[in-house]
C-alpha cells in the first residue's frame, strides 16, 4: 500500500512537472569541452552488440512506432519481462527497443548517428534512460544526455521525449554511485520542457523510506531489475504515454 502510494504521488507530480509548456531556448547542458568523452561517438567491438545494431538499421528500421526506448541493459531487459508483452499488447506491436545492454553515452550518440534513428522514424514517443555506465563526471554524463536528446528532437522533432531518471543502486540512497547519479539527475531535470522533453523521477519508487533499495525488484547485482521493477516502470511509462494534456 505504501508503494502505491508513493507510486501516485509520483506519478501525479512528476509527469505533470513541465506543466505541458515548451521553453524556445536551448538545452541548458553543463559546458563542457566539445571533446569531451561522454559526448564522443564511439562504437564497440563485440559481435552480439554489432549483430543487434545492425538489426536495427538500414530497412530494418521501424518507423512511425508508437514508443521507442533508447538506453543500456536496464532498457535492454525490458524484452525478456511480461511488462515488454504487455506494453505491445497495449501499443499493438509498435513498439521498438534500442537499449543494449553495458552501454554509455557516447555510444547511444554512435548508434544513433550512425543509423538506428534517422531523420523521418517519426515516433510519438520516445524514452531514455542512460548514464549508469559512464565513468565521467555527473556533469560530462549531463551533457551526454543533452546531446543524445539534441540528436532525437532533430531527427524526430514531433516526438515526445520522455526522460527518466538514472535508478538508485547497491545500498540505494547512501551509495556513492546512487549519489553520483543523483548528480546527474538534478542537472538533467532541468532539461524538462526543452526540446518537447518531459523529466520523470522514478527512483523513489525503488527504495523504502530509509532510502534502502526494495531489495525485492532488484536482482542479485542491485543494479538491474527484476520483472517486478518492470511492472513499476511499464505502469509509470503507460501513464505518461496515456495522458492527454500534453502540448
Amino acid at each position: 500500500m505504501r508503494r502505491f502510494a508513493t507510486f501516485v504521488l509520483i506519478i501525479i507530480h512528476c509527469i505533470g512537472c513541465a506543466g505541458g509548456t515548451t521553453n524556445s531556448g536551448e538545452l541548458p547542458v553543463p559546458r563542457v569541452p566539445l571533446n569531451d568523452p561522454a559526448m564522443v561517438a564511439v562504437n564497440r567491438t563485440a559481435k552480439w552488440w554489432n549483430d543487434r545494431h545492425k538489426s536495427k538499421i538500414g530497412d530494418n528500421v521501424v518507423r512511425n512506432q508508437k514508443i521507442v526506448l533508447i538506453g543500456d541493459s536496464i532498457t535492454q531487459g525490458f524484452e525478456f519481462t511480461k511488462s515488454w508483452e504487455d506494453l505491445n499488447n497495449k501499443y499493438h506491436n509498435r513498439i521498438t527497443n534500442l537499449g543494449y545492454s553495458g552501454d554509455s553515452t557516447e555510444h547511444v550518440i554512435w548508434r544513433l548517428e550512425n543509423g538506428e534513428f534517422p531523420p523521418g522514424i517519426d515516433p510519438e514517443y520516445v524514452t531514455l534512460m542512460i548514464g549508469v555506465n559512464n565513468k565521467n563526471s555527473p556533469e560530462s554524463i549531463a551533457a551526454g544526455i543533452g546531446k543524445i536528446l539534441k540528436i532525437i528532437s532533430t531527427n524526430a522533432p514531433r516526438s515526445k521525449i520522455l526522460l527518466f531518471s538514472i535508478l538508485p543502486c547497491g545500498k540505494g540512497a547512501d551509495d556513492p554511485e546512487t549519489k553520483r547519479m543523483n548528480a546527474v539527475n538534478q542537472i538533467i531535470q532541468k532539461y524538462d520542457g526543452y526540446l518537447n522533453i518531459r523529466y520523470i523521477d522514478i527512483g523513489g519508487l525503488y527504495l523504502h523510506k530509509t532510502g534502502e533499495l526494495i531489495e525485492e525488484l532488484f536482482a542479485r547485482d542491485k543494479l538491474h531489475i527484476k520483472a517486478e521493477g518492470y511492472e513499476i516502470w511499464r505502469d509509470v511509462l503507460i501513464a505518461a504515454v496515456d495522458r492527454k494534456d500534453w502540448k
